[in-house]
């Protein structure tokens, strides 16, 4: 039989862990699955260039998911800078189409409210600003109105998926998770627009992105990098595959969804590498995607969703190549 030393009262009060019986957060950190620990990284060690000399990997403090204190300092400026892309695709669709899109904002930002509620077993929760910020990139990225009851499954598929069954800890942004859901689940609903190389180029919703881009950048939360990785990689793919019917290079910069994708869910915290030189990698990647989807595919769809959720999912590898070259010159 081991003894086992008795514990003081302050000694319980500093070691007792608070474990979410949904999200398994407090075990987490109670077992030191922490995002530095050894089982999260499995090639992290001794032989790590990205521990062993963190001085060369140049991380941005802006490349986590925001929890705590500073996620209000961080999501209400991306909040505010959506709103002119917001109030421009209003007042492109008429009285009609507005509405429309304005309760579909209000069903997302409700959805993802109640099921943050659910997950925290308190129906009293205050509602946060990550989740307006949620609606409105769901809302900003669709090209049109679409069915509510298709649009509630894809925003509760994203919230649950991208961020409650997550802790509040997402590894992808939650509004592309429910757009790539909407996509793949309901081709013909609605959600990507298609025909994209024939359709009408919308110079003023990519105008109406760039002071809210601005601000971000002034304010360090937009990394650069990659919206300049993106726009060399959708020029250099697209003078490189462009045929007599294709738009001119610099054309796909205001058709479809390219701007608000790029320089608002491309640059998310939970969507880029954390190293600076990965995200000219992943900008390029994305950029040059979109093209391959928009005139490879027969549909010609818009392709931003798709080319974001497959860069999203290749920054870790970035990272660690990056790390890997760097720690062995």
């Amino acid at each position: 039989m081991i003894d086992v030393p008795p514990f003081g009262n302050e000694q319980l009060k500093h070691d007792r862990v608070a474990v979410s019986p949904l999200t398994g957060t407090g075990l987490a950190n109670a077992l030191g699955l922490t995002s530095k620990s050894a089982l999260c990284r499995p090639f992290a060690g001794a032989s790590d260039p990205m521990e062993s000399n963190p001085s060369q990997n140049d991380v941005s403090p802006i490349s986590g998911p925001n929890t705590g204190v500073g996620a209000l300092q961080d999501d209400l400026p991306r909040v505010l800078a959506l709103v002119p892309p917001l109030l421009v695709r209003l007042a492109e669709e008429g009285s009609t189409g507005a509405s429309a899109r304005l309760a579909l904002m209000a069903l997302a930002f409700a959805t993802a409210w109640a099921w943050s509620a659910v997950f925290a077993r308190k129906l009293t929760l205050a509602p946060q600003i990550h989740q307006l910020s949620f609606a409105m990139m769901f809302t900003l990225m669709l090209p049109a109105s679409v069915g509510m009851g298709g649009a509630f499954l894809a925003i509760s598929f994203g919230w649950v998926l991208g961020d409650a069954i997550l802790g509040g800890k997402p590894i992808l942004p939650p509004a592309l998770v429910a757009l790539a859901f909407a996509i793949f689940s309901f081709p013909g609903g609605g959600y990507e627009a298609l025909e994209l190389l024939s359709a009408r180029p919308s110079p003023m919703l990519a105008i109406s992105c760039l002071p809210g881009a601005a601000w971000l950048l002034w304010k360090g939360l937009l990394p650069w990098r990659i919206v300049a990785g993106a726009a060399a990689g959708t020029a250099a793919i697209a003078l490189l595959m462009a045929t007599p019917s294709s738009p001119l290079w610099w054309e796909h910069f205001i058709l479809g969804t390219f701007s608000i994708g790029i320089l608002f869910l491309a640059t998310s915290p939970e969507s880029g590498p954390r190293l600076q030189g990965a995200r000219w990698l992943y900008g390029a990647i994305v950029g040059g995607m979109i093209i391959v989807i928009r005139i490879a595919s027969p549909d010609h769809p818009d392709g931003v969703v798709l080319a974001v959720l497959v860069g999203s999912l290749l920054a870790p590898l970035l990272d660690r190549a990056v790390s890997w070259r760097t720690g062995h010159d």
